[in-house]
C-alpha cells in the first residue's frame, strides 16, 4: 500500500510521441547548433571497452571545474543534471509540510519536488511588465521558511533579480538562518556569477548545469556550489555513480577546449541581435531575456504554434504570466536557423 498518497495528484510532463530529430527544437533552450567535429571525433575514440564497462571517476571533473570557477573542489557536488542538485537540496533541508519559497512560473522541476516532498509553497509572482513581488518575497522570509529557490535568470520569464536586490534577499536568508538556492542554469549568457558570495554567505548555494551554454542536454550533468559542510552533506545522498564515463569525457574535453563553449554563446548572442534587429524592422513586440530564448508576440487567434510544427519547428508558450498569453517562447540557434523564424513570421 502506498503510503504517500499526495502523490496521486502530481501530474508529470509527458515524453514526446513525436521524432524530435526531424524538428529544429526551438521549445526547451537546447543547443540546436551543431557541435563541431573535432568534439564528436573525440567522443567517437573515447567510447571503448574501458569508458564502457569501468565505473566512472568524476574527480576529474570536479578538480577541472574547481579551477575553472576558482573555488576548492570540496565545495562542489556533482549530480545528473541540476534538478538533481536541487532535488538533492529538498530531501536534505525539508520535511513534509515545510514551507519553502519559491518563484511562480519557473523551473518545472521545482514544483515538482514541492509536490513530491508534500511541502507548503510560498509562490512569489510575476506583473505583466515580468517584475517580480520582491517586497512579498522578502517579507516572508523568516525562521519558519526550510529553503528559498531562485532560479536567476529565470525560466520561462528570462529575467533576473539585480544585484542589489538579490544580496538582501540572500542576506535575508543568512540571518534567518534560510538555505537559498540560486539556480544559473543560464550563467553561460549571463555574464554575473554569485559563487564568490558562497564565501560570505554560509546558506548559499549555486546550482549549475551542463545543458545550456555547453549544450550537453542529452547527457544530464550539472553541479553544485556551497560551502564544505553543506557540500559534505549533500554528497551523503548522493548516488554511488554520479554521471557515466562519456558525460565525463565530455565535460573534460569542452573544459580544456572551451573555445567551442565560448563559440555557442557568441553565436547565440549573433542569433538574439538579428533577431531584434528583425523583429524591430516589422513593429512587432518582443521580450528579451538573459538566457537563450526569447518571447515574440504572436497575433491572437492564428495558431501560429501549430503552423511551425508542421513546418517542422517546435516552439512553446511564453513567459507563463498572465496579460502575456500572445507570446510564444523560441529558444536561440544560429543567425541561420533564425532567418527561418523570421521569413514564417513576416
Amino acid at each position: 500500500m502506498i503510503k504517500k498518497t499526495w502523490l496521486n495528484k502530481i501530474n508529470r510532463h509527458q515524453p514526446d510521441k513525436i521524432d524530435r530529430e526531424k524538428f529544429l527544437r526551438l521549445d526547451k533552450n537546447e543547443r540546436v547548433i551543431k557541435f563541431e567535429k573535432k568534439f564528436i571525433k573525440h567522443l567517437k575514440k573515447k567510447i571503448n571497452t574501458f569508458n564502457i564497462s569501468a565505473y566512472p571517476d568524476t574527480n576529474r571533473i570536479k578538480k577541472m571545474i574547481s579551477k575553472k570557477i576558482k573555488i576548492s573542489p570540496k565545495m562542489i557536488y556533482i549530480s545528473a543534471g541540476s534538478d538533481l542538485s536541487i532535488k538533492t537540496c529538498f530531501e536534505l533541508f525539508t520535511k513534509p509540510k515545510d514551507k519553502v519559497i519559491i518563484l511562480e512560473p519557473t523551473f518545472g522541476m521545482v514544483n515538482v519536488y514541492c509536490d513530491v516532498y508534500n511541502l507548503k509553497t510560498i509562490k512569489i509572482g510575476y506583473d505583466k511588465n515580468l517584475n517580480l513581488d520582491l517586497n512579498k518575497l522578502l517579507n516572508s522570509i523568516s525562521k519558519s521558511i526550510s529553503l528559498v529557490i531562485i532560479a536567476n535568470p529565470n525560466s520561462p520569464t528570462g529575467t533576473i533579480i539585480e544585484k542589489t536586490q538579490m544580496i538582501k534577499i540572500i542576506n535575508k536568508c543568512n540571518n534567518s538562518k534560510v538555505p537559498i538556492i540560486i539556480d544559473e542554469a543560464y550563467e553561460g549568457f549571463y555574464n554575473f556569477t554569485y559563487v564568490p558570495y558562497i564565501k560570505r554567505f554560509k546558506n548559499l548555494i549555486v546550482t549549475r548545469t551542463f545543458s545550456k551554454s555547453f549544450g550537453l542536454a542529452g547527457l544530464r550533468a550539472g553541479y553544485a556550489i556551497s560551502n564544505q559542510k553543506i557540500a559534505e552533506l549533500m554528497n551523503k545522498y548522493r548516488p554511488m555513480y554520479e554521471i557515466n564515463s562519456i558525460v565525463c569525457l565530455s565535460i573534460e574535453f569542452l573544459i580544456k577546449n572551451y573555445s567551442i563553449v565560448d563559440k555557442h554563446i557568441k553565436e547565440i548572442f549573433l542569433a538574439k541581435k538579428y533577431l531584434k534587429q528583425e523583429l524591430k524592422k516589422m513593429k512587432i513586440d518582443y521580450i528579451d531575456t538573459y538566457a537563450n530564448f526569447f518571447h515574440i508576440r504572436i497575433k491572437k487567434n492564428t495558431n501560429f504554434e501549430k503552423f511551425l510544427k508542421r513546418k517542422g519547428i517546435l516552439v512553446r508558450k511564453g513567459p507563463g504570466v498572465r496579460g502575456l498569453e500572445d507570446y510564444l517562447r523560441f529558444s536561440l540557434g544560429s543567425k541561420l536557423q533564425m532567418k527561418k523564424i523570421i521569413k514564417l513570421i513576416n
